[in-house]
């Protein structure tokens, strides 16, 4: 079975949509959401459906805002071997999760990424300032540590618990790149898996990427350099 960990902030709209669609999928036993101290109410709005046995809901209010933190937050919180990941906004859709399922328990693999790319340079419902910027960013990773993935980048992926809570403490445990933390700081030998999907476009909230999130980035790309290779 599967435990889902959605990190929320300001995603009040977002909320009933994405529990409805994920509450179709049978694989899944609990969906964890862990709310980063949202400002328009998300947090009330998730303490709504909390009776639900299934739903698990949680507010990180302590320290920055931070998406990494969250995951790792919930990751702790979780009884199953299998963590799937995901936004909230449902540009990741859901419909991709059986699929996403069927990869990891049939083939021999640690992380299945539903790759927005997948040899690919271009996604629409991403945009094209975001496309180029995740590009050039991919590129760069793939120079620097090696082509392990299409798009280690992606927020939208689902993994054996083990590969988390084994490895996280040579984790980076900042930013909103954890995707990265795994493949790059973790397992070395990782199996890696991908599965092409369609970007879905954002209804509802605002894009959290601004400067902060790629000056962490650099952050987690210069600890990768430094710290974790003189590790392994």
């Amino acid at each position: 079975m599967i435990s889902v960990i959605i990190p929320t902030y300001n995603e009040k709209k977002n909320i009933s949509k994405i529990i409805k669609k994920l509450q179709q999928e049978k694989k899944i036993s609990e969906i964890i959401f862990v709310d980063d101290n949202s400002t328009d109410g998300t947090f009330l709005e998730l303490k709504k459906f909390a009776t639900n046995k299934k739903i698990k809901v949680f507010l990180r209010n302590f320290g920055r805002r931070d998406l990494s933190k969250s995951v790792l937050f919930g990751v702790g919180k979780s009884k199953n071997n299998l963590i799937l990941v995901m936004d909230c906004d449902l540009q990741h859709n859901p419909k991709y999760i059986k699929k996403m399922y069927k990869i990891i328990t049939t083939k021999y693999t640690d992380i299945v990424i539903a790759s927005r790319f997948a040899g690919k340079s271009f996604e629409g419902n991403l945009g094209f300032f975001r496309s180029l910027i995740s590009n050039f960013a991919i590129t760069s990773i793939n120079l620097l540590f090696g082509k392990k993935s299409y798009d280690p980048l992606s927020g939208f992926f689902i993994c054996k618990k083990q590969i988390i809570t084994k490895y996280n403490g040579q984790f980076f445990k900042k930013g909103y790149k954890i995707l990265f933390d795994i493949i790059y700081n973790g397992k070395k030998d990782l199996k890696i898996k991908h599965l092409k999907i369609f970007f879905n476009k954002r209804r509802y909230g605002n894009s959290k990427f601004n400067l902060k999130v790629v000056m962490l980035f650099i952050a987690q790309i210069i600890h990768t350099l430094i710290v974790v290779k003189k590790i392994k």
